[in-house]
Order: structure tokens, then C-alpha cells, then sequence
């Protein structure tokens, strides 16, 4: 199995291009850290789902401690229905906030799983759709890196037999006076040999270089069939970027929560339009100030209650 530890998916300018060998490796990392971004996702939209129970719960906790404290308070009447509306709109924000819960566990977690287990099948260690991918790969490049080697070795050659050249023309012109002349010949006909060597290898080593030459047909026939298997990979990739726009788009879900926004909204404002303090102050006014009913002391006559 492949493997990298960053996204081959936004990688920059690579030191080395898609047809030489192995760089096609590059597309079955990115195949395969697609299933880590899953569950990179999955993790995210879980901790979500998390923090919104324990939201939820904090809401509702927090709602039953204030209606009970509500009651034991002595306030004005509108005042304490404001006050008892806005702690109602904290069970309505749990109920919001149960939805976003609900919709990310009930409906946009298992789909990211069902599509995990449809599409990152494994073997024993290996996905399968990796060797596949590599399968392939290989079964096109194996002649063209033979071909590489085999330029790489007519390469060498002609260097080695370059060098060889050299020290055979440097023996030839240090050769002293008094060498004799059987040597000289030998000395003489090894370097000519030498050349010849040179020649042949240096034809050998261009004649293997036109098949990757720009417009060769064996290398236009190599690329051609990568580029087939490429665009496989292509292809799931942008199956794999339209599920996750699939998944964002159903996290819209999550938000559109405007209708019960506007409700807990329109409840507030109606309760909030009949605070009245003038009201309030009056009540007081006639209930426990000056309009309530005092009583004085007046004449009472002795009852004999005997």
C-alpha cells in the first residue's frame, strides 16, 4: 500500500514529472488519503453532533433551574412574563440545537460511513482499488522502464569507453622517442579500437534515445495509456469531491432553522410588547402603596362578650 503523510491532493510543483517511473504513486496516495479525510470529517461532524448534546442538555438544565427560581421571585407582572418568556426561548434553542444534533448523527454521519465502506474496500492490508490502480500502472510502465535502463546502460558504456579514450589519446601522445615499435603500433591500434567503441556506442545510446524522443511513437503509445489510468483515478477523485459537496450541501440542513428561529422570535416580541411598567407600578400603587386600603384606628364601643 501506498502511503504519505500530507494531502497529495494539494501537492505544488513536483522535482519529478507523472511519466517517470513510480511517480504514479502519487495518485494512489491521494486515492487512499481520501479515506482519511473521511475520517477527518466523520471525526469532525461527531465532535459537533457532541457539542450540541452536551449544549442541549447545558439549555435545558439551565431552563428548569430558572422557571423555579421565576416562581420564588416576588416581581412586577409583565416584568416577570418577559422574564419567563426569555428563559422559554432557551428550551427553544435546545430544541434547535436537538435538530442540528439529530441531523448530524441520524443523517450526514451515516452516509459518510456507507460511502467509506463502498469505496475504500480492503483486502487484507491493501484497498483494493489501490492495487487495481497500481496494477495497472505497472503493467504499462514496466517496458518503458526497461527501455530507461536500458539507455541508462549505452549511457554508461559510452562514458566508460569516453574515459577510456582519453587515457588511451593522453598514452599515445606521451609515448617517449625510444618506444619501440611494436609497442607504439599497439598503443596505436588499441586507441583506434577504442574510438571505434566509442562510435558504436554513442549511435546505440542516440538510436535508444529516439523512442523518447518528443513525437516517438513508442513514447507517445507510453503516455497515451498512462494518461488512460490517470484519468481512472481522476475519475474517482471527482467522485469522491462531489460526495463531499453532497455532505455539505446536506449540512444547509443543519441551518435552516429560520422557521423556528422566527417563532422563538415572534414569542419573545409579543410577550416583550405587553410590558407595561406604568401598569405594573399602578398595581403596586393600588395593591401595596397609597391606594391600597389602610385602616385606621377607630372608636370602638366595649362588647361585653359576658
Amino acid at each position: 500500500m501506498a502511503s504519505n503523510t500530507t494531502s497529495p491532493a494539494v501537492t505544488s510543483t513536483a522535482s519529478r514529472g507523472f511519466f517517470e517511473p513510480s511517480q504514479y504513486e502519487r495518485c494512489i496516495n491521494r486515492y487512499e488519503f481520501g479515506n482519511e479525510l473521511l475520517g477527518h470529517l466523520s471525526t469532525m461532524f461527531e465532535e459537533r453532533s457532541n457539542l450540541e448534546h452536551t449544549y442541549v442538555n447545558a439549555l435545558r438544565s439551565w431552563s428548569r433551574k430558572w422557571h423555579g427560581e421565576l416562581i420564588k421571585l416576588n416581581e412586577y407582572p409583565s416584568n416577570k412574563k418577559v422574564w419567563d418568556q426569555i428563559i422559554s426561548t432557551g428550551e427553544q434553542m435546545a430544541d434547535i440545537h436537538q435538530t442540528i444534533a439529530s441531523n448530524l448523527h441520524d443523517n450526514i454521519q451515516p452516509k459518510l460511513k456507507q460511502w467509506k465502506k463502498d469505496n475504500y474496500e480492503k483486502s487484507i492490508i491493501n484497498y483494493k482499488k489501490s492495487k487495481e490502480f497500481e496494477k495497472d500502472f505497472e503493467h504499462v510502465q514496466k517496458p518503458w522502464v526497461k527501455l530507461l535502463e536500458s539507455i541508462n546502460e549505452t549511457k554508461q558504456n559510452y562514458y566508460k569507453l569516453t574515459k577510456l579514450l582519453k587515457q588511451c589519446d593522453q598514452q599515445k601522445l606521451s609515448m617517449p622517442a625510444e618506444t619501440p615499435a611494436e609497442t607504439q603500433k599497439q598503443i596505436v591500434d588499441h586507441y583506434i579500437q577504442v574510438k571505434l567503441d566509442v562510435d558504436a556506442a554513442r549511435t546505440k545510446y542516440q538510436q535508444l534515445l529516439r523512442d523518447v524522443a518528443p513525437g516517438a511513437e513508442p513514447r507517445q503509445r507510453y503516455e497515451a495509456n498512462m494518461i488512460e489510468i490517470f484519468q481512472h483515478t481522476q475519475a474517482f477523485e471527482k467522485k469522491r469531491s462531489d460526495f463531499f459537496k453532497d455532505i455539505f450541501t446536506d449540512y444547509i440542513k443543519t441551518l435552516q432553522q429560520q422557521a423556528v428561529f422566527n417563532k422563538m422570535l415572534d414569542d419573545y416580541v409579543r410577550v416583550l410588547q405587553i410590558h407595561n411598567a406604568q401598569a405594573d407600578l399602578d398595581v403596586w400603587y393600588n395593591n401595596y402603596g397609597p391606594g391600597s386600603q389602610s385602616h385606621y384606628p377607630v372608636f370602638e364601643e366595649f362588647q361585653d362578650t359576658i
